[in-house]
């Protein structure tokens, strides 16, 4: 599955084990280029932003979970679970 895919049906991205409400997901299409903004998301006291270029080439390394050329690694998640 592509990157752009799984961040479709996205509620929560996790990024390197911390917890972000996603706020905008672009949707996939031919007319992205490098610096489009694909994933906008919150936290308590931080926001978090990937642009196509970030995530082109993902390596996609279990169900929604892929590492980005970075090394970051990111899980999108449909719904939270407090235990």
């Amino acid at each position: 599955m592509d990157i752009l895919q799984a961040m479709q049906d996205a509620k929560f991205v996790q990024v390197n084990g911390r917890m972000f409400v996603t706020g905008y997901l672009c949707l996939p299409d031919d007319s992205l280029v490098d610096d489009d903004i694909v994933l906008e998301a919150t936290a308590d006291d931080s926001e978090y932003e990937l642009t196509f270029n970030e995530v082109r080439g993902a390596d996609q390394i279990g169900p929604g979970v892929f590492r980005l050329k970075s090394g970051a690694v990111l899980c999108f998640l449909n719904s939270a679970t407090v235990h």
